[in-house]
């Protein structure tokens, strides 16, 4: 920036000689909000013209005041976290797909000009939902364990009172929610098993689940199966244990039952690692004598033995929406639940 440039557009400037939105939008030609909605990421605003008020702003070594923010808009440019987990789980042990999950909201967020509260909840005694009512937050984003039934019902009271609220797979059919394509998922995963001709394919996973995903992906397998006269196979998984040893159980009792598969499908991906583990102690061979696919796409999958073929969530994608959903419904708009692309990923169990 030449001083002949700069001194021509002193108009506008702040108090000690600072920069200000109004005098980088009189340089370039555009709108004092303009500037504003495309320092917070606002995809709406021009590429090139946001490309070019990010530039200048660099240039000038501008950055937002966000204080005057704040009481101009009535806005925090907060948006509240809440990952549910299993009353009393250890934090260390959480499923790592809602940690991913968390990492793309965060980016998402903050290409949008948000802040992120991260908190995580687990029972009556640590409950929090007000984080717009104490001004903390604009809205309020819930992903997690659809076993804790208290933290649903919880957070669902408060979506009911008007509280700007967007989750990820919600049991409640009144909350707004957003999740992956499971019957797309399932049907990618029952095929790709046919394909290897598989003809004897077991369902790994919870039957009668507070968690939309599993239902879905146990009916459409029960769909499948039917349309393509397969037998139904879904041994009953031992209640309140972890996803592991839950498919490490099922495959066992397969086994003890002496109940004929070629394929398994798993509802998640660390039932799938647990069945691995029990077929890996029967000495049968995983990718020749039984086919086996996971669904979530967490990054250990990649390293287990053999290394698993998966149903992959679009991370990235289920971050970005959650936050454009949460605008959305801030902006008093219809948000898009469209559900999430997955893909097969394809290693050596299948």
């Amino acid at each position: 920036m030449t001083p002949a440039r700069l001194g021509a557009n002193r108009r506008g400037m702040g108090k000690e000689g600072r920069i200000t939105a109004h005098q980088i939008a009189a340089m370039l030609g555009v709108s004092q909000p303009t500037v504003s909605r495309a320092l917070r990421g606002d995809k709406k605003v021009n590429e090139d013209t946001r490309a070019r008020i990010v530039a200048l702003a660099k240039e000038l070594n501008y950055s937002v005041d966000h204080n005057a923010l704040r009481l101009r808009t009535q806005q925090t440019f907060s948006i509240a976290l809440v990952i549910l987990c299993r009353r009393g789980e250890n934090k260390a042990n959480i499923n790592p797909f809602y940690l991913s999950l968390l990492g793309c909201i965060a980016a998402s967020a903050s290409e949008r000009g948000y802040n992120l509260i991260v908190s995580f909840q687990d029972s009556p005694a640590n409950f929090f939902a007000n984080y717009t009512g104490s001004r903390q937050s604009d809205g309020l984003i819930v992903i997690g364990s659809g076993q804790n039934v208290e933290g649903w019902q919880y957070f669902g009271e408060y979506a009911r009172h008007n509280t700007p609220m967007i989750c990820w797979g919600a049991s409640k059919e009144d909350l707004v929610s957003i999740k992956s394509d499971n019957v797309m998922g399932t049907r990618l995963a029952i095929d790709h098993l046919r394909a290897k001709g598989c003809r004897n394919i077991a369902y790994i996973g919870p039957m009668n689940s507070e968690q939309p995903q599993f239902q879905d992906r146990i009916n459409t397998y029960k769909d499948l199966t039917h349309e393509h006269d397969l037998p139904i196979i879904c041994p009953t998984l031992p209640e309140n244990a972890v996803r592991e040893d839950q498919g490490y159980a099922a495959v066992k009792a397969l086994l003890r039952d002496k109940t004929s598969f070629d394929g398994l499908f798993c509802a998640n991906d660390f039932i799938a690692l647990g069945a691995l583990r029990a077929l890996d102690e029967a000495g049968i061979a995983v990718g020749k004598d039984v086919c086996v696919i996971g669904f979530d796409g967490i990054a250990t999958g990649a390293y287990a033995q053999p290394p698993l073929t998966t149903i992959e969530q679009d991370y990235y994608k289920a971050g970005e929406m959650l936050v454009e959903a949460l605008i959305a419904l801030l902006k008093g708009a219809t948000p898009d639940t469209t559900p999430v692309p997955v893909r097969l990923l394809l290693r050596e169990s299948a």
